[in-house]
């Protein structure tokens, strides 16, 4: 039984590992960055690499919006991507 019930928990964990890494390889891609580096750092840390794709989003855009010169973001056309 105790056999059973560690397979188990294990499997949970497994999947929310894999839950947890899928977020934070969607939030990198997102935002222009590789899909199989974040998707592993989200295996690795699976809680903290959620924030630290977030801080690395934020810091992207705030680069981009000083490149620009403080310029708001182009809005696309409709149709366009």
């Amino acid at each position: 039984m105790f056999l059973l019930t560690s397979i188990l928990g294990f499997i949970a964990l497994l999947v929310l590992d894999l839950l947890l890494a899928s977020v934070t390889m969607y939030i990198a891609y997102s935002h222009g960055h590789s899909r199989g580096k974040w998707f592993l750092l989200g295996m690795v840390l699976p809680f903290f690499s959620i924030f630290i794709a977030l801080a690395v989003a934020i810091r992207d855009e705030r680069r981009a919006e000083r490149a620009r010169g403080g310029a708001p973001k182009p809005v696309p056309e409709p149709g366009e991507f």
